[in-house]
Order: structure tokens, then sequence, then C-alpha cells
């Protein structure tokens, strides 16, 4: 069934689509302003969208303009209604990206002629599209979470990235999501340029790529990475509609994104676990973090994740008296992907200094541990491939 979105302010214009379109066996959903029309957009998923011009929080003009930013909407059509009857108004929504303009009020025939005419035109052009686009793979997106802070989520988390820049030289980025205490900066010894902050001037259904390659870092490894804010009170303004768009285009040009999460199960935390194509559940050899590590796996279960989506990885953080493999594999009836040992010298030099161990140790036995485990998460094509400069 053809599904249309209704973009309007007004209550009786929602009825006059639904009354018109409805017998014609398309289903419609409706939203009430601007940025409920983009979120919804993007949950529904639709054929062709109808979208008023005055509306209070952002006019016709700019959801257009919003929704040709994101490639899933590149192509759809989009129906502009006003009742602005100059031509100015009709260049300008022909200038936002729309495809068609019909003044209200209008008749319900001539609303159906131009949907039906829009939705001929709309097949021709996708199938061009989709016969001329290349083939590209969406990044792998793999996040690395515990519910209990000190077992090393960061170090891993830099430390593979660059494991992954390190073996196959492909676009990378590191995003530091705990944001009432990122390290990621410190541990790259990389200064606070742009953070997750920086995404909150931009307002609802306006970010696009341009907007987050401002807020992307470069490190020396050629790791990109985004930052937490200096101030916890700084990141209250990423919303889940501002994360949602970044990890979709950030999927469009890395082949890799790793993201450092904090120690909970806030909606940020929750929206990024349900996107992740891999879950590595960090866990250290005593018992608070055993009983933090069932009660985030009993949270898996329930969010409907499955088994293969989860890597237990064990970090030794204490030199002895620590819970053995097999009581902590037993513990949590999940099998232990990786055990890192204990090196407490070498990860605080690292931490304190700004040089992560992969980078600064490559001959070391840990440099080689963490590049293994990286390769051993890549992506199936690059496996079959061996690296063009091996590390």
């Amino acid at each position: 069934m053809t599904k249309i979105l209704a973009i309007d302010d007004e209550k009786i214009y929602h009825n006059l689509i639904v009354h018109a379109l409805t017998p014609q066996g398309y289903q419609i959903e409706t939203a009430s302003n601007g940025s409920e029309g983009i979120e919804k957009a993007r949950l529904f998923k639709p054929d062709l969208i109808i979208t008023d011009v005055m509306m209070p929080d952002m006019n016709g003009y700019e959801v257009t303009s919003a929704l040709r930013r994101e490639e899933g909407f590149a192509h759809i059509p989009v129906l502009v209604l006003t009742a602005q009857s100059a031509m100015q108004a009709k260049l300008e929504a022909f200038e936002a990206g729309a495809d068609d303009y019909l003044t209200k009020p209008f008749i319900p025939q001539e609303l159906i002629a131009r949907i039906e005419a829009l939705l001929r035109r709309a097949e021709r052009t996708q199938k061009i599209y989709q016969e001329s686009k290349p083939e590209k793979d969406k990044a792998r997106l793999i996040a690395i979470h515990s519910l209990r802070g000190g077992t090393g989520c960061s170090s891993l988390s830099v430390n593979l990235a660059l494991g992954l820049v390190e073996i196959w030289q492909s676009p990378t980025i590191l995003l530091d999501l705990a944001m009432t205490a990122g390290q990621v900066a410190l541990m790259l010894n990389a200064p606070l340029k742009r953070t997750w902050a920086d995404l909150a001037r931009f307002s609802a259904g306006n970010i696009d790529i341009e907007a987050i390659n401002s807020v992307i870092n470069q490190h020396e490894s050629g790791l990109s990475f985004i930052p937490a804010p200096t101030l916890p009170s700084e990141a209250a303004s990423l919303g889940k509609e501002t994360l949602n768009t970044t990890l979709a285009m950030l999927r469009q040009d890395f082949s890799y994104i790793i993201a450092d999460l904090p120690h909970d199960f806030n909606e940020m935390t929750l929206n990024v676990l349900d996107e992740a194509d891999l879950i590595l559940l960090l866990v250290a050899p005593e018992m608070a973090s055993i009983r933090a590590a069932v009660a985030a796996l009993d949270t898996y279960a329930k969010l409907g994740y499955p088994p293969e989506k989860i890597n237990l990885v064990l970090n030794a953080v204490m030199p002895r008296s620590g819970l053995s493999k097999e009581k902590i594999e037993s513990a949590l009836s999940l099998p232990i992907t990786v055990s890192f040992p204990y090196l407490a010298d070498k990860f605080v030099h690292a931490i304190n200094y700004g040089q992560p161990l992969v980078s600064n140790l490559p001959d070391e036995p840990i440099t080689a541990l963490f590049e293994d485990f990286a390769f051993h998460l890549s992506q199936n094509k690059h496996k079959k491939t061996k690296p063009a400069l091996p590390a």
C-alpha cells in the first residue's frame, strides 16, 4: 500500500486529505508541525509527502530542505500546499526541493491527479537512480558498554578504533558518548575544538552532513572522533533526533563506527544499542562488575537483542585474586570472546600522556591482541582481503 504523510497545522486539511485519498487505497499518516513531520517521515517512511507552508515551528520550505539533505528522502516526491498563489511562493517551493505546488483551497480531484502524477514520475526516477547508484555497504557500528565504571571502556574504545585504522586504513570514527565524563580526547592527547554540544545550535531537522563534519576532530593516525563536551550541562541538548540523524549520516561515510557509551540505559544509550551491529559488554573479574553484567544481559534479552550481537570482553583490572574466566562464563552463561591481561602501568601511562598503546607501543603483545580483536570484529568483506599495509 502506498504511504503518504501529510504535514499541516490545520486539522481541517488533515481531514480533507484523509477523506480524499483513503478511498483511493492510500495509507495516510499526519503530523501537526514541521519537526513532528520530519520525525514521522523517518519512522513512517512515506512514498510521498504533502506539506503546508505556513506552520509555527518550521515552514514547509524548511521541512522540504531538511528532508532533501537525508539520502532516504532525496527522491521522495514532495507536494507543497499553500494559501499563497503568487509566482514567488511557487519558486520558493521548487528552490527548497519540492516536486509540485498546489494552492489552498483545492478540490480533491486535483489533489488526487497531482499525487498520481508525482508517484508515476517518482517510480521512473527511482528505477534510474537505483540502476546508476554504486553498491555501498554501510558502516559497522560497534557499541562498547558496561553498567560499572572503571572497567576500561574508553581504553578499549580508543585502542580498538586505532586498531581498525591500522589494519584497514579505512574511514573509522570514534564517538565519545559518555557525556558526563568523556575521556576520548584526553586519551588521544587532542584539544577539544568541537564537541557534540556544537550540534545543539542547529534547529531540529536541520542537521546535515556539513554540520556533522564541523564537529568531527582528526587524530594524527587518521582516526576521526567526536568528543564529549567539557561540561555535562552542555550535553543536555543532544536529543534523540540529532543522534539518530548523525548515526544515519555517518554510516554512509565511514566503514567503522565505535561508540563509547555511558554506564547506564538512558535514552541515548538505548538508541545506540538498538542501532549497533555488535555490543561489546566489558566486565572486570570482581563481583560488582559481574552483577552489573547480569543486569545488562537481562536488559539486552528483554530488548530482544540476539545472542550473536553480544560479545563478552574480560579486562583484568587487578593483578591477582580476581574471579577466574571459567567462573565468570558460568555465572553469565556466555563465553568470553577476548581477555585483556593486567597491565596497569602501561594503561595508566597511556592515559596520562595521551599515547594509546596501539599507536605508541606497536611491538608489544598487548597491541597485537588489540589488533587481533579488531580483525575479529571487522566486516566480512575486509576479512576476505589482505590489508594493504599490514600492521
